[in-house]
């Protein structure tokens, strides 16, 4: 009881004061349990967790998700675990369920690097806009399309088409380590043209490491073997007109198994206007 007391300042009349001084107040206001600043003056914050039940507080960042399409650029095989936070702040959407997650849940990677990526439960209605073909788990995504989460149906109803964004150039771009294949997260349309591929080489790697940079079946199809001084710091970059006939991710092979390198592979693409 002495612990309690100390944490508890008191209980006056309607308020409830928690820590004393500064602490929030919870305030009886007509039947209305309100949180309180400590000294009564403005409403305070109150944190909770994404809600899984109907009856469940709804934080912010729920809120903000269900009235607009969230753009989703990646997907999540959460069979056997829910993916970690990365540095890159977005949405993802589950296509492989598992550990909590289900299809029709869409994940928030907050970007800190740390801890574990939120689940946004399925809500009837969400919709998300598909920037990149996403392929590979139970359900597969196209690419410019806007999904309606169907909660009866229990699936993602494709409803429109954003129209493949014709003209404009897009960039695809990610780390590489020394590992032997790395494939990009995103996927290159079928029909686009690459017009450029550069791989800036940051840490340089070990003697022997040869780099290529193409596509699934094409390995040297953006960056061929000799276009790159792999023990060199520096950025090397390969201009082209390179069709890319079926939707693929670019691949990075490094050959020689070195102990050390590291760099980022850019790929400047466009669907093009005929």
């Amino acid at each position: 009881m002495a612990d309690i007391f100390k944490k508890i300042a008191g209980i006056i009349g309607n308020l409830f004061h928690f820590d004393g001084g500064e602490g929030p107040l919870l305030k009886n206001n007509a039947s209305t349990l309100e949180v309180r600043t400590f000294d009564d003056s403005a409403f305070g914050k109150l944190r909770v967790a994404t809600p899984t039940g109907d009856n469940d507080a709804v934080n912010k960042l729920y809120a903000d998700t269900l009235e607009k399409p969230l753009i989703i650029k990646r997907q999540a095989d959460t069979s056997s675990s829910i993916p970690g936070n990365t540095a890159v702040r977005g949405f993802v959407v589950v296509s492989t369920a598992g550990s909590g997650a289900a299809i029709g849940d869409v994940l928030y990677d907050d970007g800190s690097n740390t801890g574990t990526m939120a689940i946004l439960t399925a809500v009837e209605g969400r919709t998300i806009a598909v920037t990149d073909a996403l392929g590979g788990g139970t359900v597969t995504f196209n690419a410019d399309t806007i999904y309606l989460w169907d909660e009866d149906g229990g699936a993602w109803l494709g409803i429109g088409d954003l129209g493949t964004v014709t003209g404009a150039l897009r960039v695809l771009r990610y780390a590489i380590t020394n590992s032997a294949s790395q494939d990009s997260s995103s996927t290159l349309p079928a029909g686009a043209r690459v017009f450029e591929a550069r791989c800036e080489v940051t840490t340089p790697y070990s003697g022997g490491a040869v780099i290529t940079v193409g596509r699934v079946g094409d390995t040297d199809a953006f960056i061929e073997a000799g276009d790159i001084k792999e023990q060199n710091a520096g950025l090397y970059s390969v201009d082209q007109d390179t069709l890319v006939a079926s939707a693929s991710v670019v691949r990075t092979t490094i050959t020689g198994a070195p102990a050390a390198g590291a760099g980022v592979v850019t790929v400047f693409y466009s669907v093009v206007n005929v």
